[in-house]
């Protein structure tokens, strides 16, 4: 399993957990990447905010990011042991800016991209 923690003024990468590469590429199936909830609300009081990601791919590994997220805000991507699928963990700080915000998250695997927005809430 691997995980990543960062402070996202700019982008998110980690990688999912090991396993086989994809299939041939004529018998690869499309991926896809959604969160169990589409608005996501943080505080700056530093409570964590854990969230599903299901992502759906041939393969067993993944390659997350995410763009577009505020400052202060930092984002703990856990695989699951079988899948690339798991969970997303927020945490706000003081410095994250109050406001509303329209992140992306995009996941690479079996040599296939596929991205999701979300709503992000950072309130007091």
């Amino acid at each position: 399993m691997a995980s990543g923690l960062v402070a996202c003024a700019g982008a998110l990468a980690v990688c999912g957990c090991g396993g086989s590469p994809g299939t041939a590429s004529q018998n690869l199936q499309p991926i896809s990447v959604m969160l169990d909830e589409s608005r996501i609300t943080i505080s700056q009081d530093g409570t964590p905010v854990v969230v599903q990601i299901f992502i759906d791919s041939p393969s067993e590994t993944a390659l997350v990011s995410l763009t577009g997220m505020p400052g202060g805000v930092q984002v703990n991507y856990q695989a699951s042991d079988t899948s690339p699928s798991g969970t997303l963990t927020f945490v706000g700080s003081d410095i994250a800016p109050l406001g509303t915000y329209t992140p992306k998250v995009t996941a690479h695997s079996a040599g296939q991209t596929a991205m999701t927005t979300f709503t992000l809430v950072v309130e007091k």
